[in-house]
Formats: C-alpha cells, structure tokens, sequence
C-alpha cells in the first residue's frame, strides 16, 4: 500500500534551486535508505516531503493532498527525526519520549493507558528503559540519540522520516538503530533515513534513492542503485563488494 506519493517536487532557498523535480512513493513494509553527498538537497527534500518547508510540485499522504492536511493531522501522519539530537532542558527521559504523543491529544490532558503503553513500546525497542527516569542532558550522545527515535517511534505514525539517524552512535548501535528502523517498516510503516554509510544503506534498506546536485538519479534495489559506476559518478570514489545474508554490499576502497 502506498503511503506517500512525492510528484516534482521543487524547493527553492535564497534564490537556490535545490531540489529540482524530484519524484518518489513510499510504501508500507519498506525501509528507502535516501544516499548522496554533501549538499545534494537530501535534508531539504525529506523537510519538504514532511511539509516542514514550502515547495513546488505534488506531495499527497495516503491520496490525501499535503495542502489540505491540518498540522496536528500531519504530525500524526508522519513522525520526523531531525537530525543533531538536541535535548536544551534536563527532562527526564520518559517525558522526552511521551512528547511523541502529542499529536494525539489534548496537549492538557492526562497520558492515556494508550499513551503509556506506546511510550513503553518505544522505550522498550530503543533499549533506553534504564535511562527513563535520568534527565536526557545527562545521557551519552549516543543515548541522546537512541531516545530522539524513541520519541519517534512513541508517535505511532504510519510514515517515519529519519535524517541521519545513526549520526555520533557507536558501530554497535548503529546496527541496532537501523534493526529497529527496518522491524517498524516490516512492521507496517513506511520509513525514509537519510544515511551516509552506503554499507549500512545496502544492508538494510529495501530501496536505496540516489541524490545528486538535487536531483534523484536512481532509486531502486541497493545493488542496482549503488553499482559501482553510480557510486564512483556519484561519489567520487571505488568500492569493493562482499557479500552478506546472500546480498551484495559496497565497501569503501579508495578515492577517485
């Protein structure tokens, strides 16, 4: 089932194109790593697509035109996780994540047992029960970041936009943050992460979508997406390939 369906969409910022044209779906079930270098509008077209930022073009949610979508809707719609983790008060972490629950209720209402149990979910998944009790400015940036999906995730929605959200963690949690992005897309969802790691983006997304000076060059299974021509074109640099769980994935070899 299609979730998002993205048509030529446009963002222009100080008289910049910077996305040009760009077009996408995302459906339910599947995890779309969104890969390109430095500068290639990745984060302006995921803030747009979320309607975090003026564009051209056509964006619709499940048939359902962006424009005519209320924000407190929306933001039960998709679920955004910028990136930087940014925690300025000291709030105990279960607070931080159940903020994931406002689009559901009345912001001065009592947590529902609905509201406890998906916060409890979502702690749960992201490993960070331990922490739910310590104000978040005192966590690891690693923690930060684990609690920053957590609260995310609390939100339930349908669409989870992710923008580098393995950015500061460790190689372990690395894997277990894009394990649980992967599980809410077999799960149901629709997820789009902006990654930086093309390893990381070939192992676990199910598509992979190419961005280059703005434009989207390839979107599609990762090994096609990320041959290594596109790469070396793309990113300026060779990769080798091992093969894991059966699945062919790029390793960083050398500069070009």
């Amino acid at each position: 089932m299609t979730l998002m369906v993205a048509e030529n969409v446009s963002v222009r910022l100080a008289q910049r194109t910077v996305v040009a044209q760009a077009s996408l779906s995302l459906d339910r079930g599947e995890l779309v790593a969104l890969v390109g270098p430095n500068g290639a509008g990745k984060t302006t077209l995921m803030r747009a697509l979320a309607g975090l930022l003026p564009a051209q073009g056509a964006i619709a949610f499940d048939g359902k035109p962006i424009d005519v979508i209320g924000p407190r809707e929306r933001a039960r719609l998709v679920a955004y996780l910028p990136q930087g983790h940014l925690f300025h008060w000291p709030m105990p972490v279960a607070s931080i994540v159940a903020l994931g629950r406002e689009p559901h209720s009345d912001p001065f209402a009592r947590r529902t047992a609905q509201d406890r149990a998906a916060v409890a979910r979502a702690l749960a998944a992201t490993g960070t029960e331990a922490f739910a009790a310590r104000p978040v400015t005192t966590l690891s940036g690693g923690e930060r970041a684990r609690v920053a999906l957590a609260r995310a995730l609390a939100t339930e929605a349908p669409l989870l936009f992710a923008d580098e959200p393995t950015a500061a963690l460790d190689p372990r949690h690395q894997l277990v943050v894009m394990g649980l992005l992967r599980e809410a897309a077999h799960g149901g969802n629709a997820v789009l992460a902006i990654l930086h790691d093309l390893t990381l983006a070939a192992r676990f997304a199910d598509r992979v979508v190419v961005m280059e000076r703005g434009r989207l060059v390839a979107d599609g299974a990762p090994d096609m997406a990320l041959a290594g021509e596109r790469v070396a074109a793309v990113f300026g640099v060779e990769i080798a390939s091992v093969e894991i769980d059966g699945a062919r994935v790029p390793l960083l070899h050398r500069p070009l």
